[in-house]
């Protein structure tokens, strides 16, 4: 078995962002388990586990699914925590761009799993890029007041040109993704 997510990669200019608002908001001592900023993606759909023979039919349908969606430009803008800065559990940066291809794309992926026994959602997909998880109340107060401080927060446009499968594998030191195919967008196109 294999703990697997489709996710979008990031540029490194993105991740330097990242990796220094992470840095100001560490500075709250908030009890967070905060993700390496290397390690940040855009997640479309949290897979689980599942069986080695369903990473080809996988792959197969992202290349479907990948082939019809137009690379797309997005940008990191503002920041949040849901369920609510009030009740901090995740904080995380939004995004900006083409937001409405971006949603296209994401209900695409989920609708084409379905066959393949991956239940959709039960709520609405939002796209955003976590940061960190809260796992504690020490210290939230000052987190949830640097958080509404970088409201203003953006950093660099990107350009998305793939979606990405992706293996998890959870470790004492923090999870580690591995790339096990990437589908170009907009191939049927090219």
């Amino acid at each position: 078995m294999i703990r697997a997510f489709i996710a979008l990669d990031l540029p490194p200019g993105v991740h330097r962002a990242l990796a220094g608002l992470q840095q100001e908001w560490q500075r709250t001592a908030a009890m967070v388990s905060w993700i390496k900023p290397e390690s940040i993606h855009l997640t479309l759909k949290f897979l689980g586990n599942i069986a080695n023979e369903q990473v080809t039919e996988i792959q197969a349908l992202l290349l479907k699914v990948a082939a019809t969606a137009a690379p797309l430009r997005l940008q990191p803008l503002g920041c949040g925590a849901f369920p609510s800065i009030k009740q901090a559990r995740v904080v995380w940066v939004g995004l900006q761009g083409a937001v409405e291809e971006l949603l296209k794309l994401q209900k695409s992926i989920e609708d084409a799993l379905i066959p393949l026994g991956f239940e959709p959602e039960d709520r609405p997909y939002r796209a955003h890029l976590t940061l960190g998880r809260v796992k504690g109340r020490r210290h939230l107060q000052l987190l949830q007041e640097a958080v509404l401080r970088r409201q203003d927060f953006q950093a660099e446009a990107f350009d998305v040109t793939e979606v990405v499968l992706y293996r998890s594998e959870l470790r004492p030191e923090g999870a580690r993704y591995t790339a096990l195919f990437r589908a170009p967008l907009g191939a049927a196109s090219a």
